[in-house]
């Protein structure tokens, strides 16, 4: 196991952040969640630990913070962890206190994490200052107002109750030394280390045999696939469950660049009216990702059933997935799962498929969730239904791309529901997100121009459709925006 520090997920941007601070200086990190225990850090053979919060002012709810502490790895705390520090150690937090304008901070340079760092500042509408006897901790980021960081004494722990920002130098300087001067790591890891770990995985789980690769054209799944393929060539079995739930022509375009362009052993699996089948008179969309979830695992047990010395099962699980979605075991059917981008974020996976060489229109495909379209009909699923919502989708998509809109945005589709109108019919609601990753982020605003064309071609075109409208609620969690 080469040098890797943990980060602790006790907030999602903040942990993004952090995590992709320490990637972009080549330094491997994997991020775990709140719930992850004291021993597992050590099995991973982790030299530092990071806790990744926000800055609410109130302290972070670390379950295992003591037995992190009595691990002996050096550890970070930033933004409300610092503050959960601090009262473990026995000191306290002032109340609140409103700031004017910038905090400015003094750094004492000559502690081991802050060696050479100058002074810096942090914009926020409210500080808690905390207070540590001496015996317990060393100040080492104070304003007038208090200490807002602390070295605690006889321990290689930093606590630091200001948020790290994105496009600042100190907070990249501050990750760097701690991994560097602090943790002792090495910085290797690039997208083609990734690569080269993923292929060695996956060729000593084969050895020799066969693979299974649930290939669903989007681009975690898709990078598994070509990683497979280049450790095992056509030993890798890829299929392609066209479930009748995707995209105008999508079941055509997967094909087209997995099969014809990239020359994968793929099969593409018709399973239209089995889905149907099991998703009829299914309104709830947690019970429709349920069904569509367990459909595809049966499939997919299925079809490794009838591969001659079958070893193993690569699934595109990325890290997200690992944070806030159900885990659904590590084996199907004794058949282990590797998972080669499971700690990556979607973007650092559109990272490695250009490494790898993957076209354009693979890499940058929008994400789309596990249950298709069934999930953007906020209705049961019928087959009608879906054709509509299909051609709906596509208007909207082609119409944006054709105004040049699309290469500010994360993702944009439709929506269907029943008409609650009088005149009957449906009603489609378009949603354009900007933000990365859709946590947090602002609806596009498109022109009234765009909107009124996009409106004139799907009424003209899907005759059943009664109304559009634009959807400008922004988004607030990972699972709103992966509609």
């Amino acid at each position: 196991m080469q040098d890797l520090v943990v980060v602790v997920n006790l907030n999602g941007s903040a942990c993004r952040m952090m995590a992709q601070k320490l990637r972009a200086e080549h330094f491997y990190c994997r991020i775990v969640s709140s719930a992850c225990a004291a021993e597992d850090i050590q099995r991973m053979g982790a030299r530092g630990i990071v806790l990744a919060a926000g800055v609410s002012g109130e302290a972070a709810d670390v379950p295992f913070l003591m037995d992190y502490l009595q691990t002996g790895l050096p550890m970070l705390c930033v933004g409300d962890s610092a503050l959960s520090l601090c009262q473990t150690l026995g000191g306290e937090l002032s109340e609140p206190v409103p700031q004017d304008g910038a905090m400015q901070i003094h750094l004492d340079a000559s502690d081991a994490l802050l060696d050479g760092m100058e002074d810096t500042d942090r914009y926020q509408p409210t500080a808690r200052f905390m207070s540590l006897d001496g015996a317990q901790a060393t100040p080492i980021a104070t304003t007038d107002g208090g200490m807002l960081g602390f070295h605690a004494s006889r321990r290689d722990v930093w606590g630091f109750s200001f948020q790290l920002e994105r496009n600042d130098p100190f907070s990249s300087h501050l990750l760097v030394s701690f991994c560097q001067n602090i943790c002792g790591c090495t910085a290797w890891w690039t997208n083609q280390a990734l690569i080269d770990r993923a292929r060695e995985e996956i060729d000593r789980a084969a050895n020799g045999g066969s693979a299974l690769c649930s290939l669903s054209g989007g681009i975690d799944s898709g990078v598994c696939a070509v990683l497979g393929n280049l450790a095992i060539g056509h030993k890798l079995h890829c299929i392609f469950i066209d479930t009748g739930l995707l995209r105008k022509n999508e079941s055509e375009q997967v094909m087209a660049y997995y099969h014809d362009n990239l020359g994968l052993n793929l099969r593409r699996i018709d399973a239209h009216e089995e889905f149907l089948t099991a998703l009829a008179g299914v309104s709830d969309p947690a019970e429709k990702e349920r069904i569509v979830t367990e459909r595809l695992m049966s499939i997919l047990s299925r079809e490794a059933a009838a591969i001659d010395d079958i070893r193993l099962v690569i699934q595109g699980t990325n890290v997200t997935d690992t944070l806030y979605r159900p885990h659904t075991g590590s084996t199907i059917d004794g058949l282990p799962i590797i998972e080669p981008v499971r700690e990556l974020f979607k973007d650092e996976i559109r990272q490695v498929g250009q490494e790898l060489g993957m076209p354009a229109v693979l890499v940058n495909r929008q994400p789309f969730p596990g249950s298709g379209l069934a999930s953007r009909i906020m209705a049961d699923v019928t087959a009608e239904r879906l054709d509509i919502l299909r051609e709906a989708d596509d208007i909207f998509r082609h119409d944006v791309e054709d105004s040049n809109q699309n290469k500010r945005l994360w993702q944009y589709f439709a929506a269907l529901a029943l008409s609650p109108f009088p005149d009957g019919g449906y009603v489609v609601t378009l949603r354009a997100v900007q933000t990365a990753e859709g946590a947090a982020g602002n609806t596009a605003r498109f022109t009234a121009d765009l909107l009124e064309r996009v409106t004139a071609h799907i009424l003209a075109q899907c005759p059943k459709v009664q109304r559009v409208f634009y959807d400008l609620t922004p988004s607030k969690s990972y699972k709103r925006a992966n509609l």
